[in-house]
């Protein structure tokens, strides 16, 4: 759009320029062929007096030949006449050749011929007065007079033949000037024509555009309109200079106003806004204006009806070209329901914490009176399950002779499976227990807690014929003691039990430091453990195999996550079925390394 503006411009100016241009040299022009043609009626006025002088001498002429023939005055008076006049056409003469000194001269010499012939004329008429007919006769019979008359016409013809050619040369110049103003003009107002038509296609281009333009604001508008209605947003337009203020419709709807008036004024808008909050708006906006910079904040409106909306208000200031803020626009919208639900979080916010220690305290008592039945129940059947155990063994050992081999394998069935109970007993209680003891953390010796961990393992490894192999030294860890045996002691017992049947179970286990922690490994040569059971294995009562397969409570990794747990470490497991695992767990290394 502004490239077509400076098109438009630059046309009209070419335009202007080259109008004037055609009118100073058609001016020009036309002056020339004035001039040409002042010069060419001058020629002709020169003519005309050198054929006025010739005829004025013949005039002369004539009336002194009728008195000598006639001797009568009266034949005279074309003769006095020719006198009179004849000076007068040789002044003019003189005056319109003043630019030609050759024609000058030529007069000069025109004016002596008819001086003498003036002289001849006026001789013979006195010969005729005084001595007669026949004597005047005799001089006019000398052919002097027509001699000088021949070279009076002759001078004259050759005057005339240089203004002729004057005439000729003029009259071709003035043509030439003629044909040369309107081939110019005729260029210069075709060429002006063609700018004036390109102007108009520009102009009229322009206004298409604009036309455009137009439409697409009109849309633009259209869709902002829309868009802020949907959003349910007002817009405003503020006019520092008039104190005027727009309003879109939902500003007004906001603050409570009729909608449809075109102009409202500041005034009428700081009587909406919460008195309590209205100064600090106020200071806000004066120091956008201060800073040059957006203004924003969240105030509150008061309506007539006493309620209360919440609105967050955007302004820019726009300013004029000395620097000065002229306009202020911006829009808002309404966050009353947002201000409403920020309450109520807050509300809920303030009560959360003693309704979380409410709840935990439920949860607490709840999960105590759980691990003490848990406690108690598990207490409570060792006591007939070992009397079980005890009369079945009794029975095996001493009427063993008399059962037969039914009887003796239910006898040994009641033992193993007495046993199987009495180890899940061991095991939830020892579970429990960690949920319910107080853990004192100290400084501990893994080396040392290593040696009681296999030492409890003993059997388990000699009949596996396990090779556990410990880089030593181990780092000291912060621990309590009999727990982290205890976990150690699991991992160990798992990393000795699965493995494939024929396999020699081999155990590696080392230590690394990380940081303020150490990360204890303990890697067998397994069957390993499949991704998607790498996390649940860590569960109670998760098994991934049959008991008469790899026997056990299917508690054991939960006692070594509780337990680790319990000391602030972590616990994990990277593995490949068929590749063997590698189980480790974390403490916070001792002060002493």
């Amino acid at each position: 759009m502004k490239r077509s503006a400076q098109q438009i411009t630059v046309g009209l100016g070419v335009t202007l320029v080259l109008i004037l241009t055609n009118a100073v040299v058609s001016y020009r022009n036309i002056l020339k062929v004035f001039e040409n043609e002042r010069w060419v009626s001058h020629t002709y006025q020169v003519l005309n007096e050198l054929e006025a002088t010739l005829s004025t001498l013949k005039d002369a002429e004539t009336g002194q030949r009728g008195y000598l023939i006639t001797g009568e005055e009266q034949y005279l008076q074309p003769y006095q006449s020719g006198i009179a006049e004849i000076n007068t056409h040789i002044k003019s003469l003189r005056q319109l050749t003043a630019d030609n000194p050759q024609q000058q001269q030529r007069i000069l010499s025109l004016e002596g011929a008819i001086a003498l012939k003036l002289s001849d004329l006026e001789q013979k008429i006195q010969l005729r007065r005084e001595q007669g007919f026949e004597a005047s006769q005799q001089v006019v019979r000398t052919n002097r007079g027509k001699q000088i008359m021949d070279g009076i016409r002759q001078q004259i013809a050759d005057m005339k033949n240089i203004e002729n050619q004057l005439l000729v040369s003029r009259i071709k110049e003035s043509k030439a000037n003629l044909q040369r103003t309107i081939l110019t003009f005729t260029l210069a107002t075709f060429v002006s024509l063609a700018l004036l038509g390109l102007v108009y296609y520009l102009m009229r281009r322009d206004r298409a555009l604009r036309q455009q333009e137009a439409q697409k604001l009109r849309q633009k508008s259209e869709r902002l309109a829309l868009a802020l209605d949907a959003a349910k947003m007002g817009s405003w337009d503020w006019n520092i200079t008039t104190n005027q203020v727009f309003w879109t419709t939902y500003h007004e709807i906001i603050f409570g106003y009729e909608p449809g008036k075109p102009n409202r004024s500041y005034k009428e808008w700081a009587d909406r806004v919460h008195p309590e909050d209205l100064s600090r708006v106020e200071a806000g906006i004066q120091a956008s204006r201060k800073d040059q910079q957006d203004f924003q904040t969240e105030y509150r409106v008061l309506l007539p009806d006493g309620s209360i909306r919440w609105v967050n208000s955007f302004g820019r200031f726009q300013y004029d070209a000395e620097n000065r803020p002229n306009r202020m626009v911006g829009m808002l919208n309404d966050i009353t329901d947002r201000k409403q639900a920020e309450a109520e979080i807050r509300q809920l916010n303030e009560t959360l914490e003693e309704r979380v220690i409410q709840r935990t305290l439920q949860l607490q008592e709840a999960n105590d009176e759980l691990q003490a039945f848990a406690y108690s129940v598990s207490h409570d059947l060792r006591a007939p399950l070992r009397a079980m155990q005890g009369f079945a063994e009794a029975l095996l050992e001493d009427y063993g002779d008399v059962l037969d081999n039914l009887g003796e394998d239910y006898a040994q069935r009641i033992v193993s499976s007495a046993q199987r109970l009495e180890n899940l007993i061991q095991d939830l209680l020892a579970y429990s227990r960690l949920s319910r003891a107080d853990l004192q953390l100290k400084v501990i010796n893994l080396t040392d807690v290593m040696k009681e961990a296999i030492a409890q393992l003993e059997a388990d490894v000699k009949q596996k014929q396990a090779q556990v192999t410990i880089t030593s030294p181990l780092p000291e860890v912060i621990a309590h003691r009999p727990t982290l045996v205890q976990a150690i002691a699991n991992l160990l017992t798992n990393a000795i039990k699965f493995v494939d049947v024929g396999v020699q179970p081999e155990v590696q286990v080392w230590a690394e430091m990380r940081g303020d922690w150490v990360r204890l490994w303990v890697v067998d040569n397994g069957i390993g453990i499949a991704p998607e059971h790498q996390q649940r294995i860590f569960r109670v009562f998760e098994r991934l195999h049959g008991i008469e397969t790899y026997p056990g409570t299917g508690i054991g990794l939960a006692i070594v996550r509780k337990g680790i747990d319990r000391m602030g470490g972590q616990v994990g497991v990277e593995s490949k079925l068929g590749q063997g695992s590698r189980f480790w767990i974390e403490l916070q290394r001792g002060t002493g390394d």
